[in-house]
């Protein structure tokens, strides 16, 4: 079997989730190179990993022969690190939000196909076993049609707006927000979708990640099913096998009769928690497409449309509550906001970024981390 050296830019954070996969796809992944602009702590990873550490990017680039790699830095830098991959012909598979603005993911798309590279986002929400599985209920009409649906999303909401996506199978039309001058609640909009469905989202405290579909014989609330008919609430089970450093996830599944279930293609390995059968997926995904020439499971062009969305809502509730239609035709005021006031901060907008700017250790500050990240200044 082909196995694909790859390297993780950005090793902390987000990336511990990916090491022990990449570790435990040792049938297609070879981990060859770590680079971080903290010295200390490339090196610390690169120690525990076996990988070589690295704190310059080309430098990686010049010396590794690499096939694919993950960008796990923080957003506003992804379409900077990705377009230095793309020339490279290095295939990639990046954390999410893919982008910050969608001129940015526009680049990282454009670079990604204009050197015939592969883009793979690292999505995990859509891909639990258990939102697996929701589509599968709707899809088998256990719920009849679909009509509404609420969503609360609290750490990183275009997640949210990637589960709702997938389990609906269609897209929204248009939105109305604002945001609400509540203690719980940073945004809310009213979404109109496809095929007659509304829905109202919220950035809600003390909600919480949580979100329901709402059908014409019965709704999915959280995790149960409730079936209006026979009164009826069924918990969706996740089941794994195997015992410790053995387990791994089975399926999901409902016990209707006939029973409605999502079956793992990853059981081969050891997975035991719906995080980590989602982020191997992405690793799969991107491995099927570079030696296959599969589709790939969640392209760069996929999770755009969970970013478009959010920048909707916010472009909405910037304007007073004014109806924003689906797709976006234009750079929304919204992002504008954006690429300013990270312009003033650090006296480059977004897409001037360079390998050079990134070298530099930064925090965000509070206002502006609140603007890239919940749509207005104040974290009310």
């Amino acid at each position: 079997m082909t196995i694909l050296n790859a390297a993780v830019i950005g090793p902390g954070g987000r990336a511990r989730s990916h090491l022990p996969i990449i570790r435990l796809l040792s049938d297609k992944y070879r981990l060859v190179a770590v680079c971080d602009v903290d010295e200390d702590r490339a090196k610390a990873v690169a120690v525990e990993t076996g990988a070589k550490a690295y704190t310059d990017l080309n430098n990686m680039l010049d010396k590794e022969k690499l096939d694919v790699c993950l960008i796990a830095t923080q957003a506003e830098s992804h379409h900077v690190i990705a377009q230095v991959l793309s020339e490279r012909k290095v295939n990639i598979i990046t954390e999410t939000p893919i982008a910050l603005t969608l001129p940015c993911i526009d680049e990282m798309i454009k670079a990604a196909r204009e050197n015939d590279v592969l883009l793979e986002v690292s999505e995990n929400a859509r891909r639990w076993p258990h939102e697996r599985l929701k589509r599968k209920i709707v899809e088998s009409g256990l719920i009849g049609d679909v009509r509404e649906f609420y969503l609360s999303y609290t750490s990183g909401s275009y997640h949210g707006m990637s589960a709702i996506r997938a389990i609906l199978g269609t897209e929204a039309q248009s939105v109305v927000s604002e945001f609400p001058d509540e203690d719980d609640a940073k945004e809310r909009a009213a979404i109109e979708w496809s095929n007659g469905i509304s829905g109202k989202y919220e950035c809600n405290r003390s909600r919480g990640n949580y979100w329901e579909i709402i059908g014409t014989k019965g709704a999915i609330r959280r995790n149960e099913l409730h079936l209006y008919a026979e009164d009826r609430k069924l918990e969706i089970i996740t089941e794994t096998v195997g015992e410790d450093s053995k387990k791994t996830v089975k399926r999901a599944y409902i016990q209707t009769e006939p029973e409605v279930a999502w079956e793992s293609h990853l059981q081969a390995y050891a997975l035991p928690a719906a995080d980590n059968v989602s982020v191997a997926d992405a690793w799969c995904s991107l491995y099927d497409g570079v030696v296959y020439g599969k589709q790939l499971d969640y392209p760069g062009a996929n999770a755009r449309k969970d970013v478009e969305l959010l920048l909707a809502i916010r472009e909405s509730a910037s304007e007073g509550g004014k109806r924003i239609a689906l797709p976006l035709t234009e750079v929304t005021g919204h992002e504008k906001l954006i690429h300013t006031e990270f312009e003033k901060v650090y006296g480059v907008d977004m897409l001037g970024l360079s390998l050079q700017h990134l070298k530099q250790k930064y925090t965000l500050p509070g206002s502006l981390k609140n603007i890239l990240y919940h749509g207005r200044k104040t974290d009310h």
